[in-house]
C-alpha cells in the first residue's frame, strides 16, 4: 500500500515543479517582450531625432548652395561688368592687395569667375533663376569652381545633381529614412561614423515562439544592439552638427563680404561716372576703391573655392579656421590670408 503513496507524492512534485517553470517561463516571455520593445522603441527614437538633425543639416547646406548662386547672379555678375570697363588696371600699386596674391587676380581669378558665370548662364541659370535639391546640396557641400569647370553646355546642374546622387553622404542627407525610400540611419551611418548598423528595426531576433529563458536571452541581446545603434547614432548626430555649424559660420561669413563687394561695386561705379574707365588718371581715392573692390571679389572667390565637405561626404576640419580668416580679413582684423589661391 505505501507505493501507490510515493507514486503519487512523486507526481505531486513533477507537478508543482511543471507548474514552477511554467509560471518562470511565462515571466521570462513578458520580460522578453517588455526589453524588445523598449530595445525598437530607442531605436525608433533615435532614428527619428537623427533624421531630425539631417533635416536640419540638408536645409543650411542648400540654403548655402542657394547663396552662392544668388552671389553669381547678382553681385559677382555686376562686379564682372563694371570692373572690366576700367582700362589699364595697375593692382600692383596696393601692398594690401599683394598680401592677397591679388597679382593674380586679372589673369586668373577674374577669368575664373567669369567661366563660372558662363557655366551657370549655359545650364539656363541666368538671372532670376534658382535651383534646389540635390544640386543646391552639391553647390553648398563642394568647391563651386571645381563642379562647373567641367562643365559643358546645358550639363552644369545635371552635373551637380550628379554629385548628390553617386555621393552617399549627399544622397543621405538628401534622401532621408528608409521609410522615405532613402539611406536610413544605416547608411548614414556608413558613410559618416565608419560604421555599419543592420536597418534599424530589422535587427532583433524574434521572440515569440521561444521558451521562456530563450527569449529573455534574445532580448538582452536585442537590447545591446540597440544601445550600440543609439551610441552611434548619437556619434553621427554630432558630426552633422558639426556640418551645419561649419556651413551657417560659412552662409554667414559669405553674406558679409558679398554685401561688402555690393557696396564696393556701388562705389566703383560712381569712379567711373565721375572719373572714367582709365584707371592711370585715376585719383589715389579712387584706385582705393577699386583696390577694395578687388578685394571683396578675392575674398568671395576664396569662399567659393572652399569647400565644406570633402569628397568622401566627411567635414574638412581646416575649413571652419579658413572661414574665420576671410572673415578677418573682410574686416580688416586681419592683414592676409594665407594660400588664399587654394
Amino acid at each position: 500500500m505505501p507505493i501507490p503513496l510515493i507514486i503519487g507524492a512523486g507526481a505531486v512534485a513533477a507537478g508543482l515543479y511543471g507548474a514552477a517553470k511554467g509560471t518562470s517561463g511565462a515571466i521570462d516571455q513578458n520580460k522578453a517582450k517588455n526589453i524588445n520593445n523598449d530595445a525598437r522603441s530607442s531605436v525608433e527614437l533615435a532614428n527619428q531625432k537623427l533624421d531630425e538633425i539631417r533635416e536640419a543639416t540638408n536645409k543650411t547646406l542648400e540654403g548655402y548652395g542657394q547663396r552662392k548662386l544668388r552671389s553669381f547672379n547678382g553681385v559677382i555678375s555686376d562686379f564682372i561688368d563694371t570692373f572690366q570697363k576700367i582700362k589699364n588696371v595697375d593692382l600692383k600699386q596696393s601692398a594690401e592687395l599683394d598680401k592677397l596674391n591679388a597679382g593674380d587676380f586679372s589673369n586668373k581669378t577674374l577669368p575664373n569667375l567669369k567661366k563660372d558665370y558662363k557655366a551657370l548662364q549655359d545650364a539656363g541659370l541666368g538671372l532670376g533663376a534658382g535651383i534646389s535639391g540635390g544640386a543646391a546640396l552639391a553647390f553648398g557641400a563642394y568647391n563651386g569652381t571645381m563642379l562647373l569647370a567641367t562643365a559643358t553646355t546645358g550639363t552644369a546642374i545635371s552635373s551637380l545633381s550628379g554629385v548628390a546622387a553617386t555621393n552617399a553622404t549627399l544622397a543621405w542627407l538628401g534622401g532621408g529614412a528608409i521609410s522615405a525610400g532613402g539611406y536610413g540611419m544605416a547608411g548614414g551611418m556608413m558613410v559618416l561614423g565608419g560604421v555599419v548598423a543592420g536597418p534599424a528595426l530589422a535587427i532583433f531576433g524574434h521572440i515569440l515562439g521561444n521558451k521562456g529563458e530563450e527569449a529573455l536571452n534574445i532580448a538582452n541581446s536585442n537590447m545591446e544592439q540597440a544601445r550600440t545603434i543609439c551610441d552611434q547614432a548619437n556619434l553621427m548626430g554630432d558630426k552633422l552638427k558639426a556640418i551645419t555649424e561649419v556651413t551657417s559660420l560659412a552662409n554667414t561669413t559669405f553674406s558679409n563680404v558679398s554685401s561688402r563687394l555690393r557696396h564696393a561695386v556701388s562705389e566703383l561705379k560712381k569712379v567711373i561716372d565721375s572719373e572714367g574707365v582709365d584707371f592711370g588718371n585715376y585719383s589715389d581715392q579712387s584706385k582705393a576703391t577699386v583696390f577694395k573692390a578687388v578685394k571683396f571679389a578675392q575674398l568671395l572667390k576664396a569662399m567659393i573655392d572652399t569647400p565644406i565637405l570633402d569628397k568622401d561626404g566627411n567635414l574638412i576640419l581646416s575649413t571652419q579656421k579658413r572661414i574665420v580668416d576671410v572673415s578677418e580679413v573682410a574686416s580688416g582684423e586681419k592683414s592676409s590670408l594665407d594660400s588664399i589661391d587654394k
